[in-house]
């Protein structure tokens, strides 16, 4: 085992939101709990590629800014991110960067300043949340609707894209990268 350093913590959060993702659905929560697990690496993820050149100062910061580049290079439509901009609840996206689209997800779900976010039932059950915010580019108004399906791809991908950057970019050795950040263990108190 190696020393355990910063790199280290930040991959295991990431890793750890993209397993319980990964996990077994809340049997009564899924939906919500897809939604708040898939929030949650979105918001860690964009804010972290969003690292400017000229302020990285170590190995995980050009893993974050080569993630950026990534996602700069991708189409939402395409493989792995899936999203049927063909479908209405999608079109407003067509052509759309992967960064681009998340970053208006990122914004839409994280900023508190107006409710942006909506529940979308069907028969009496939640099926996914729809989403409605202005872009900041073009002042269009832009509207998307989430199933658990699409948040669960969407955050798995992210944290899968993350977390391998970070691994590269921090060790010579991956493997050991991963087993010394995933033996780091969580208190636990009782409330």
């Amino acid at each position: 085992m190696t020393q355990i350093t910063k790199c280290h913590a930040e991959w295991a959060v990431v890793d750890r939101l993209r397993s319980m993702l990964n996990g077994p659905a809340h049997a009564e929560y899924n939906v919500t709990q897809a939604y708040g697990l898939c929030v949650a690496i979105l918001a860690w993820v964009m804010q972290r590629v969003r690292t400017r050149e000229d302020h990285a100062n170590s190995l995980e910061d050009q893993a974050a800014i080569s993630v950026k580049a990534k996602l700069d290079e991708q189409r939402v439509e395409d493989d792995p991110w899936d999203l049927r901009t063909t479908d209405s609840a999608h079109r407003d996206f067509k052509d759309f960067s992967a960064f681009a689209f998340l970053k208006w997800l990122r914004d839409a779900c994280c900023h508190g300043d107006a409710r942006k976010v909506f529940p979308e039932n069907q028969h009496g059950e939640l099926i996914g949340f729809s989403i409605r915010m202005k872009s900041d580019s073009d002042q269009k108004t832009r509207s998307l609707l989430l199933v658990e399906s699409d948040l669960r791809r969407i955050g798995c991908v992210l944290a899968d894209m993350y977390c391998e950057a970070l691994q590269s970019a921090a060790s010579n050795t991956p493997d050991h990268f991963a087993s010394d950040a995933r033996s780091m263990r969580e208190e636990r108190t009782a409330v």
